[in-house]
């Protein structure tokens, strides 16, 4: 149905233009790469020329980026660019349009690039393109409510909004140190021989990823004498597409305010906002299940068998824990420190399943979960935005506080066009209920699956967080809080299938808490922001620290 609606509309298209017309349009729209669209942009970009003074090569270059601006992109990836450049020419010269002298000398001419200008780097990119939406909706409805046309991308204004320059370079910083380190590591992992294992694995994510050229290298992988250097250069390039980790880091202050939002990696070449898309949580969804039950009286004082178990009543599922590991009794305290899958379903059924949904809901969770055991185990995809918000709620006391992402807007007159006005914020458990969350999670900082916080970075004062890991290590997760802000980084690649081998690499106590732990040391050693660090947590009442002191681990009797 898609292919005979696209027939009608290239039909009618045909109609009413040339194809001469129909080109100009193409090249004039058509996107080059690092936000060019349009060959006037990229001809600037890449060579700092107008299109009419581009040299036969350097033409074949930028026609040779439509197959793929990421494949071939001549900045990043300079030697697949050549190769497809002189594929370009090469049909040129088939074509008459060039002699064999002239595909010679333009064949063998170096790629030379315009040495592009230092430009100021835009500060948040990735929510500076989420806020845009929030701002075009503001100025629309100012607009119809006073009957004027201001356009906000033309008209000058000056917007404000809540992220702090300082704590937003500590962010990126952090991420994109652990990780590059983190990428070698990955690359090493993923070498020929695994990839020699995976054949099928492969051949699966090539036909998701629909790449433009995949037909041509899924047949040569069938077919060895198919290969030639291009399909090698485009295998390798897909390879190293399929392999590349991403992450998304944000920091939103306790009272709303969002102070650090990193999408990704470089903006630059990737604008997918990995903040706000949802993928698995793993663990980091356990202490929604715990308050829940927590809120609703089940004693924190009672131990939990550590059983290995089937529910018959839903298909006699039998979850597992990452250590295998099933002797001894928990307190819920014991169980979330060290992450037991067993215990936490069983927390789910004291609590009741559509209570936790209600209660996700309640802080902060939109995306639909659900109505199943397993998501006591963090199977449902969720966005790191609306996690770090949940976490929000232990660290405000029980408080759900409302995000905040812009201040003020002004025309470029000076006239004050928008405010942001304070919400009052919703209580959803009483202090201690809270409080009792957050003894429960600085546990799993101070000796549970966190602990490197403390013995390999040696944060000191007031943290509590949880780390969280997806089934084959495809997902990595930590989300932390102190009492001035809560924070949380995810890690993987984009295709669940790409994963580390072993929980010991792919934890996500190996790939996202370091980027939670980097930027704390950056707020640390920075005197203007080191006060973000500062603080203590409001202590349960005696009577539920008595529990809580208790020993978190029992011998089976």
């Amino acid at each position: 149905m898609h292919k005979i609606r696209e027939w009608f509309t290239a039909m009618k298209m045909e109609r009413l233009y040339s194809k001469q017309q129909l080109l100009v349009h193409y090249f004039n729209t058509v996107p080059f790469g690092h936000n060019c669209f349009g060959i006037h942009t990229a001809a600037n970009y890449y060579f700092n020329k107008k299109p009419a003074e581009l040299e036969v090569q350097e033409m074949a270059t930028l026609i040779g980026l439509l197959k793929g601006t990421s494949l071939y992109d001549p900045e990043r990836n300079p030697s697949r660019c050549i190769v497809r450049r002189n594929l370009v020419l090469n049909n040129m010269c088939r074509e008459g349009f060039l002699s064999l002298d002239q595909l010679h000398t333009a064949s063998n001419t170096e790629l030379v690039l315009a040495s592009q200008k230092e430009q100021q780097p835009q500060i948040a990119p990735f929510f500076m393109q989420y806020i845009s939406g929030k701002v075009d909706e503001i100025i629309a409805a100012i607009n119809d409510k006073k009957k004027v046309h201001i356009n906000p991308y033309t008209d000058g204004l000056r917007i404000y909004t809540t992220i702090d320059s300082r704590v937003q370079q500590h962010a990126e910083n952090a991420l994109k140190m652990h990780l590059d380190s983190l990428q070698k590591q990955f690359d090493a992992e993923w070498n020929q021989a695994r990839w020699n294992q995976n054949k099928e694995t492969l051949l699966q994510l090539l036909k998701m990823k629909k790449y433009s050229a995949y037909k041509k290298v899924i047949f040569a992988l069938n077919n060895d004498s198919a290969f030639t250097p291009e399909i090698e250069l485009l295998l390798e390039g897909m390879k190293t597409d399929l392999t590349r980790l991403h992450a998304g880091f944000t920091c939103i202050k306790n009272t709303g305010e969002v102070l650090a939002w990193v999408g990704g990696r470089d903006f630059r070449y990737a604008q997918y906002d990995h903040v706000k898309s949802t993928r698995q949580v793993g663990s980091v969804f356990k202490p929604i299940v715990y308050v829940t039950a927590v809120d609703q009286g089940v004693n924190i004082c009672n131990y939990f068998k550590n059983d290995h178990r089937s529910y018959s009543d839903f298909d006699d599922w039998e979850p597992r824990n990452a250590s295998n590991n099933y002797q001894g009794e928990y307190t819920m305290k014991g169980a979330l420190t060290y992450s037991l899958n067993v215990i936490s379903v069983q927390v789910l059924f004291r609590a009741g399943l559509l209570d936790v949904l209600n209660v996700a809901n309640q802080m902060g969770i939109t995306t639909n979960i659900p109505q199943v055991p397993s998501i006591s185990l963090g199977t449902p995809d969720i966005s790191l935005y609306e996690m770090v918000n949940a976490y929000t709620c232990f660290a405000n006391e029980g408080k759900r506080v409302h995000t905040k992402y812009l201040k003020r807007i002004f025309s470029k007159d000076g006239v004050l066009l928008y405010l942001e006005r304070s919400k009052s914020n919703k209580e959803l458990f009483t202090k201690n209920v809270a409080a009792i969350m957050t003894n429960m999670l600085e546990s799993a900082v101070n000796r549970g699956t966190a602990r490197s916080l403390r013995s390999n970075y040696q944060l000191k004062g007031a943290i509590a967080g949880k780390t969280g890991t997806t089934q084959n290590q495809s997902d990595g997760w930590f989300i932390g809080y102190t009492p001035k802000f809560s924070a949380g980084a995810w890690v993987g690649a984009e295709n669940p299938g790409i994963h580390f081998e072993s929980i010991s690499e792919g934890a996500g106590s190996k790939t996202a808490l370091p980027i939670w732990a980097n930027f704390a040391l950056n707020l640390q050693n920075d005197p203007d922001c080191a006060h973000l660090l500062e603080g203590v947590f409001s202590p349960p009442t005696a009577k539920s620290l008595r529990c809580l002191n208790q020993s978190l681990y029992l011998e089976r009797k």
